[in-house]
C-alpha cells in the first residue's frame, strides 16, 4: 500500500487519489471510497463516510437493482467491548441482515463513521463506501478514549499513511506523543492472521516502539478504511481536523 495522505485540505475542492487497495474520490466533503475483498479471508474495516440515514448496515451495503451489494453469508462482527457480535447478510430479509444463527432481525446493525469491524465476506467483493465525510472542513472530531479500555476504531476521516501524519486539527490521523497520545498506549493493526502490536513512545524517533519496547524507525501506517484495536495507556482524546 502506498503510504500517502488520501485527502488533503487541497483536495477538498476535487480530486482523485489512488491506491494499491483502493481508490478514492472526494469533491467538497461528498466521496466513495471502493475497498476490494477476498471471499473467506477476514478484514479490519470501518466505515469512512457517512452513509445514508443512520449508516446501517442494510445502507452501507444496500440492493442494487434488486442485487446485494455484499455476497449473502457474509460476516459482520462488530467489538462490543468485550467480545463480538456477528450477524450475517441476507438479501431475503427486511434488513438485509440476520443474526448469528441465520434469524432475519428487524433492524440492521449500525456501522458508524469511526466504528471498527470485522468483515468476511462470503465470496469476492468491492465494497464501495458512498457518503459524505462525518465532519466539516475546518472543524475536528473528538473522541473520548478510556486508559486501559479497548477499543476498535478507525478514522472518522478517509486518510492512509503513517499513524503520526497530521495534528489535531488536520492533515492526518494523529495519534502520535506530538497530539498528547500518553507513552505506553497499545495500538493492534490487523495483518490478516493475527495483529502487529506497537507502543506509543515519545522518546522514539518515530514516536512509536514495536511489542517490545524497542523504537522502530518508521512509524506504523494505516489504509483507507483499516480498523485497528486501541487500548490507551490513559485516558485519552483522539482530535482529528479536516
Amino acid at each position: 500500500m502506498k503510504k500517502t495522505l488520501l485527502i488533503a485540505a487541497a483536495a477538498l475542492a476535487a480530486g482523485i487519489i489512488s491506491t494499491q487497495a483502493s481508490s478514492v474520490y472526494s469533491q467538497n466533503i461528498v466521496g466513495y471510497a471502493n475497498i476490494p475483498t477476498s471471499g473467506g479471508s477476514t478484514y479490519a474495516m470501518s466505515v469512512p463516510f457517512a452513509i445514508g440515514v443512520s449508516n446501517g448496515a442494510n445502507e452501507v451495503w444496500p440492493l442494487s437493482g434488486g442485487n446485494p451489494t455484499i455476497p449473502d453469508g457474509s460476516q459482520l462482527m462488530l467489538w462490543n467491548g468485550s467480545g463480538f457480535d456477528t450477524y450475517l447478510s441476507d438479501s431475503g430479509s427486511a434488513s438485509l441482515w440476520d443474526d448469528n444463527g441465520g434469524n432475519p432481525i428487524p433492524n440492521a446493525p449500525l456501522v458508524e463513521v469511526g466504528q471498527g469491524f470485522f468483515l468476511i465476506p462470503a465470496a469476492n467483493t468491492t465494497n464501495s463506501f458512498s457518503g459524505s465525510i462525518a465532519i466539516n472542513s475546518g472543524t475536528t472530531n473528538n473522541t473520548v478514549l478510556s486508559g486501559g479500555v479497548t477499543v476498535c476504531i478507525g478514522s472518522v476521516v478517509p486518510y492512509a499513511g503513517a499513524v503520526t501524519n497530521g495534528t489535531s486539527t488536520a492533515g492526518g490521523i494523529a495519534l502520535s506523543s506530538n497530539n498528547n497520545l500518553p507513552d505506553g498506549s497499545t495500538l493492534q493493526i490487523w495483518n490478516g492472521s493475527g495483529f502487529d502490536t506497537y507502543l506509543s513512545d515519545s522518546g522514539s524517533s518515530s514516536l512509536w516502539d514495536d511489542n517490545g519496547g524497542n523504537p522502530i524507525p518508521v512509524p506504523p501506517s494505516l489504509s483507507i478504511g483499516q480498523a485497528f484495536f486501541f487500548i490507551p495507556a490513559a485516558n485519552f482524546t483522539w482530535t482529528q481536523g479536516l
